[in-house]
């Protein structure tokens, strides 16, 4: 039996590069991560105010996250996954919540 694990993620862009950041997260990351084993959809939000992180996005996973970030990893390896250099590394943080 499956279980959702809704996992959040906040990033902000690189300094002066947010049309390349939100070009990468729509056109490219959003749809690679979407199609890894384990996932089941992705939305992104623009955080309301001035606060940074600047961005969210929420994934339901109906894997284990720990799972996910394998295949993810494994992703960049073979090139089927292509991060970018446009995302503010300082600014990434992750959340995963579990089922109870």
């Amino acid at each position: 039996m499956s279980h959702e694990y809704p996992l959040i993620v906040n990033t902000s862009p690189a300094d002066g590069r947010e049309d390349e950041y939100n070009a990468w997260y729509d056109d490219v990351h959003l749809p690679e991560f979407s199609a890894l084993p384990g996932v089941i959809t992705g939305r992104r939000f623009k955080v309301a105010g001035k606060d940074k992180p600047q961005y969210a996005a929420i994934y339901e996973l109906s894997s284990h996250p720990d799972e996910v970030m394998a295949a993810m990893n494994a992703g960049i390896k073979d090139g089927t996954v292509h991060m970018s250099d446009a995302v503010d590394v300082a600014s990434l943080s992750m959340t995963t919540l579990a089922p109870r």
